[in-house]
């Protein structure tokens, strides 16, 4: 009997790892040499670490998954020094157009509120004081971005150079991966 109650505890246990670690979704350290296109574009425009979420269709909200990957960000990007900045890109549920594709203004409101989502999320839940920088990725630059080079489009330029905002035109999409209803989430240090 006791050695039954074991086997059971010891069944439970390992159900219980197994569980855990194939829940989890640790947060990415940014490395240029890795083959991930948003690893690549996170190391480029001088982030630490990052991690993607997922948005359901149409929705602005953040279920419990995705909570967990912006707490689990958190406390490794915590656990490591004062974070300067965070900075989350948010698309709608379409990739990021391609230059001179018009956008329509639900699309914009749609990723501007995933932003919003994001960014209380991080300061209401998580008590972050970070300074948190929003990239509407339904957006392109404009012109006057353009012509000053703002941090808004260093990293739009980064991310669709390197391939990890991969935009609605041709076959070339399905091969650089989908950004469509997602946020990615990135933490730099001073």
């Amino acid at each position: 009997m006791l050695q039954r109650k074991s086997l059971i505890i010891t069944a439970l246990a390992a159900t219980a790892t197994i569980a855990v670690s194939c829940a989890s979704k640790e947060p990415k350290e940014a490395q240029v040499e890795t083959p991930s296109k948003v690893s690549q574009a996170a190391a480029e425009v001088g982030a630490t670490y990052y991690t993607v979420i997922d948005f359901p269709a149409g929705k602005n909200t953040v279920n419990d998954t995705e909570k967990q990957k912006l707490r689990q960000l958190a406390g490794v990007a915590n656990a490591r020094g004062d974070v300067k900045e965070i900075q989350v890109l948010a698309w709608a549920d379409r990739e990021y157009p391609a230059e001179g594709q018009k956008v329509s203004s639900g699309d914009k409101k749609l990723a501007d509120d995933r932003l919003a989502a994001v960014k209380d999320y991080f300061k209401k839940d998580l008590q972050s004081d970070a300074d948190i920088e929003s990239h509407n990725m339904a957006k392109r630059p404009g012109f006057f971005a353009e012509m000053v080079n703002s941090e808004d489009n260093k990293t739009k330029n980064a991310f669709e150079q390197i391939g990890a905002a991969p935009n609605d035109i041709g076959p070339r999409q399905a091969l650089m991966g989908n950004k469509a209803s997602k946020a990615v989430i990135l933490v730099k240090y001073e």
